[in-house]
């Protein structure tokens, strides 16, 4: 057992990270940014929330003598508040005249925002859904000009700090006890929900936090949807393979890996193809080092497969991994041919190979990375050797 993580971030952390927003958003010549993320909303200031698919925003000002403002629910104000870094909190109601729009019009004019300004806004979120941008869009119409700026703070997270990687740590874990109970739990006549429980049960017990995808399980045919069909009552039966995902929740930061188990002898075509991946998988962290691009990695694996009779052409290899609210824990970051980015100490992957089996069935293998200052670090490394049950 890990010790008891400390769970704040210290206030001159958000400030900085606030700064660097507004820095950011003086580069592009933004007035400000309507922030709808919840995972933006929880990196510069430390508010978390499950309700987030109802209309909330907090407009930061580039500006830094211009404090931000939040428009929320009734419910939500006390927790906006509570966080010390929005004192300007403005809320809706079902029934008001007023729709959120309105709102923001009156909000931004508040803040100073001169009529055709560019006001930054974060569109690739599933917390704004199309009606309220819809609403935003008729309200703001001549009044300003709002521009897609979904990067801004997404970019900036996928360099952890040492908080950060101690939640990331604490997650992997957790991430590790969870896959040894798993292991445990798979077997013929066995309900996927079953394994499920087990899994979940483990993440509790050591303290973590609801993981933003339940762990995706899929035994025999069901396997061919890869780690995205939820666990379901089937049954395993002898002689097929089961595929689990699991994402470990710290402080809201994820580590993810993801193994396959044969239950009972697999097919020799079946076992080959597992450790073709096993053995392209530790291949591939040959390039996992600080200053090369991460298509390098992307670029390893694919040669590596294709030697091997195999491919997975034209698909990433992995993401960035960090702050993570239902329904993903991805970040703006892949391991692809096509990243422009090159490897930083303080990224945060899950690193991984999926690959249809010989059978009608698929394999899928990975782990979380951690980019150190001289290299990589494997924080919870599956034993895909012990992978027969």
């Amino acid at each position: 057992m890990i010790d008891e993580p400390v769970r704040s971030v210290p206030p001159a952390v958000y400030q900085e990270r606030i700064a660097r927003v507004r820095q950011e958003c003086a580069q592009r010549g933004l007035a400000g940014i309507l922030l709808f993320d919840q995972a933006s909303l929880f990196y510069l200031f430390g508010y978390d929330q499950i309700g987030y698919w109802v209309f909330q925003t907090v407009y930061l000002p580039a500006d830094g003598a211009l404090p931000p403002a939040a428009i929320c629910r009734a419910p939500d104000e006390h927790m906006i508040r509570g966080t010390g870094l929005v004192d300007d909190v403005r809320v809706w109601y079902d029934e008001s005249p007023h729709t959120p729009g309105h709102l923001v019009d009156e909000l931004l004019h508040d803040r100073q925002v001169a009529p055709g300004a560019v006001v930054g806004i974060e569109l690739f979120t599933h917390a704004l859904l199309p009606g309220y941008h819809h609403d935003l869009r008729q309200r703001l119409d001549g009044r300003v000009v709002l521009a897609d700026a979904s990067s801004v703070v997404g970019d900036l997270r996928v360099v952890k700090d040492r908080h950060e990687i101690a939640w990331f740590r604490e997650a992997a874990f957790q991430l590790d006890a969870a896959f040894r109970v798993a292991g445990d739990a798979v077997g013929a006549g066995v309900p996927e929900t079953e394994v499920h429980r087990a899994i979940v049960d483990e993440l509790y017990r050591l303290g973590g936090d609801p993981p933003a995808i339940p762990p995706p399980i899929a035994s025999g045919p069901r396997t061919l949807t890869q780690t995205h069909g939820a666990a379901t009552a089937r049954r395993m039966r002898d002689g097929e393979t089961v595929v689990i995902e699991i994402g470990a929740s710290a402080t809201r930061y994820h580590a993810v890996g993801a193994v396959s188990y044969a239950i009972g002898r697999p097919d020799p075509e079946v076992a080959r193809l597992h450790e073709t991946m096993v053995e392209t998988l530790e291949a591939g962290f040959e390039a996992f080092v600080p200053g090369r691009p991460i298509a390098e990695v992307s670029r390893r694996v694919q040669r590596l497969l294709t030697e091997r009779g195999v491919s997975r052409a034209g698909r990433h290899v992995g993401y960035g991994t960090g702050i993570g609210f239902p329904p993903t824990w991805l970040e703006n970051l892949r391991i692809k041919a096509t990243e422009p980015r090159v490897l930083v100490p303080g990224m945060t992957f899950f690193y991984f190979i999926g690959l249809p089996g010989p059978d009608g069935s698929s394999l899928y293998l990975g782990e979380p990375v951690l980019i150190t200052d001289t290299g990589h670090e494997r924080v919870a490394p599956p034993d895909y050797a012990n992978w027969i049950r």
